[in-house]
């Protein structure tokens, strides 16, 4: 933990700096970019790598998953931030899938019952209002045998470290006014709310600008 927080303070005071010059969406790309170069992007290929079919990917941001899918991919991607999706846009024009662009809330899914055979999440449920509803309109709109994929930052699993994220995420939820929680414990809230996980992997990346987090990639399934 400590190596963690000595990232998080060496690179807090530059990120503030580029706050206060860049747009939300200049500061997001600039920070997402430097991600993937941080080993972001080998995760995000290995998380929809042999996804097929009609997929759902929600919360695309602008849209660096989008180049990761493969050709037997029918990709859906949702984005509540009009901004975001007009990247996106760009991004999806240049992929090498069919791609449709929807404006919408995880909560309120704007698609019918049993549409989906994958649904991709990356780093969204940290800042949804109500997990519980994203994850029950996951339920919904999965066909029966469908697959849920995500990509989160989690609360950790080590007890003190896991009482500091509680005990910071006021400041972080300041600092980043995004809605974003350092502390959601998500593979606990998958199996809350019907789903049985089928994979988990644990993972960091120590990225300039952003906290090094612990992260989950995961695979679930339904549990009905």
């Amino acid at each position: 933990m400590i190596k963690e927080i000595l990232h998080f303070a060496l690179h807090v005071p530059r990120t503030l700096a580029m706050k206060r010059k860049l747009t939300h969406v200049q500061l997001f790309e600039a920070l997402m970019l430097r991600a993937e170069e941080a080993g972001l992007a080998e995760w995000r290929a290995a998380l929809v790598r042999d996804v097929k079919g009609r997929v759902l990917e929600i919360g695309c941001g602008t849209g660096f998953m989008f180049s990761h899918y493969t050709n037997h991919t029918e990709l859906t991607a949702l984005e509540l931030a009009g901004d975001f999706l007009e990247i996106a846009k760009t991004r999806a024009a240049e992929a090498s899938i069919p791609i449709r662009l929807f404006q919408g809330d995880a909560q309120t899914l704007p698609f019918r019952d049993a549409t989906f055979e994958f649904v991709v999440i990356g780093h969204v449920l940290c800042s949804v209002a109500s997990v519980g509803k994203a994850l029950g309109e996951v339920k919904r709109v999965l066909k029966q045998g469908g697959e849920v994929r995500l990509m989160e930052h989690v609360r950790s699993h080590k007890p003190l470290n896991g009482l500091m994220m509680d005990m910071l995420n006021p400041v972080w939820l300041a600092l980043n006014n995004q809605g974003c929680n350092m502390n959601r414990r998500t593979e606990s809230l998958l199996q809350e709310n019907g789903f049985v996980l089928q994979e988990v992997e644990s993972f960091k990346t120590f990225t300039p600008g952003l906290p090094a987090f612990p992260n989950r990639w995961i695979r679930a399934v339904p549990a009905d």
